[in-house]
């Protein structure tokens, strides 16, 4: 008989991750920038209006400090939940929390953060956002292949001198078969 598996993100679980300022006390890294970009942030007021007509929202992220695209996302959104209390912001550390990390993989494969999981007042997931919006990652992504295919032309040479080591030291390690 198949058992039904109940969701990693509870209620209980909800309530007692840290709030944003608790996180941002907690960081190891990147603390003044954090709260130097959730000052920065300028929410247009229909925006703020837009979130506030949502009802209550609890908003669970998933990061880790060094992470860049944290570093400039969760301060968007916390400047949105410090100005509409109907949201309930929380952040957790990403590897304290893998079993719901791994409910929420980019492209079924990666622990991207951050990762934002919208839920209702009853604590019902009803929506994510892994990492980044979609335009912004089919900037970045052109641009590194515009990086990647410069470094390779300006570099052909050593490139391929490396290679040639590489390729000779692979092969001179292999392991001897009888």
């Amino acid at each position: 008989m198949a058992t039904t598996e109940k969701p990693a993100l509870t209620k209980e679980r909800f309530l007692a991750a840290t709030t944003f300022d608790e996180y941002v006390q907690r960081m190891k890294v990147n603390k003044e920038q954090m709260l130097q970009h959730v000052e920065e942030v300028q929410v247009p007021p229909e925006d703020l209006a837009w979130w506030r007509s949502q009802g209550k929202l609890n908003v669970f992220v998933l990061t880790y400090d060094g992470c860049g695209d944290a570093l400039y996302n969760i301060p968007v959104f916390a400047k949105i939940a410090k100005q509409c209390p109907n949201i309930d912001l929380r952040v957790v550390q990403r590897d304290e929390n893998l079993d719901i990390m791994d409910q929420h993989l980019n492209q079924g494969i990666y622990r991207s953060v951050p990762c934002f999981i919208f839920l209702d007042e009853n604590y019902q997931e009803i929506a994510n956002l892994k990492e980044r919006s979609e335009d912004m990652t089919r900037v970045f992504e052109a641009e590194q292949l515009a990086v990647r295919r410069r470094l390779r032309v300006e570099n052909k040479e050593p490139w391929r001198a490396e290679m040639l080591r590489e390729f000779k030291n692979v092969v001179g390690t292999r392991k001897k078969y009888p």
